[in-house]
């Protein structure tokens, strides 16, 4: 934690001893003199640039801060692709407002086929959902997305879109937006694409559903999603909130 301090007119941050924030009115004291509209901003920024990293990740080292909670959602279908461990892996990871809520399957290629336009009437007006998908070397992977699925010639989405992978079965990486840039999902009539950055995308998928690729790039930080930058899809679901 860092406290804010007023330098050249500028609103800085310096260190807090530990006294004085481990209690609530300590923290309350530091900064009762500031401005608020200021002060809360750089606090948030703060601790979300010092959230994302832990050493057991090796490779993989921005992940969202789990929330621990204990939730297995319902599905309406089981799903192909996802396990109960992986599941509630994901779901710690969610935004606060879907933690508790359970699940129905939107949209399956094995199901529905493989055509785009499919896609996009299947999922009309759904703002929030998990794209998962298991490709032929049976790497699990996908997004969250905070917005709907459909074509646009801008990017959209929020801050709160990010990627995962979960890595030898179960153990699963996040990987939140940086700020860096707002590329967080772009969708046309040719392709899906979450992140982009020295033109690639973090993940991007064909408009068949048959191929899609994964690199790193600026909007999430992340690593390839798959074990090969080029992928087969085999499996893809979109998952919505009940």
């Amino acid at each position: 934690m860092e406290k804010a301090k007023a330098k050249k007119g500028q609103l800085v941050f310096e260190p807090i001893k530990y006294e004085d924030y481990k209690k609530e009115e300590g923290i309350l004291e530091i900064y009762k003199n500031q401005d608020w509209n200021q002060v809360v901003p750089l606090i948030l920024d703060a601790i979300d640039h010092t959230k994302n990293k832990d050493k057991a990740y090796g490779n993989y080292p921005y992940f969202r801060t789990k929330t621990k909670i204990d939730f297995l959602p319902k599905l309406d279908v089981p799903s192909d692709i996802f396990s109960a461990y992986q599941l509630k892996e994901l779901y710690e990871f969610l935004p606060d407002s879907h933690q508790y809520s359970d699940l129905y399957r939107v949209f399956s290629i094995s199901i529905d086929g493989c055509a785009l336009k499919t896609f996009y009437n299947k999922c009309q007006e759904i703002n929030n959902s998990i794209l998962v998908i298991k490709d032929d070397d049976d790497n699990i992977f996908g997004a969250y997305a905070s917005e709907c699925f459909e074509p646009n010639k801008n990017f959209s989405g929020t801050g709160e879109c990010f990627l995962f992978t979960f890595y030898k079965g179960n153990k699963i990486h996040v990987f939140n937006s940086t700020g860096i840039n707002r590329f967080f999902m772009y969708c046309d009539n040719e392709q899906i694409c979450f992140g982009c950055g020295d033109d690639y995308f973090s993940l991007s998928l064909r408009n068949d559903f048959l191929e899609g690729y994964s690199h790193t790039t600026q909007t999430y930080q992340n690593q390839p999603l798959s074990s090969k930058d080029k992928f087969i899809i085999v499996k893809l679901e979109l998952w919505a909130f009940s």
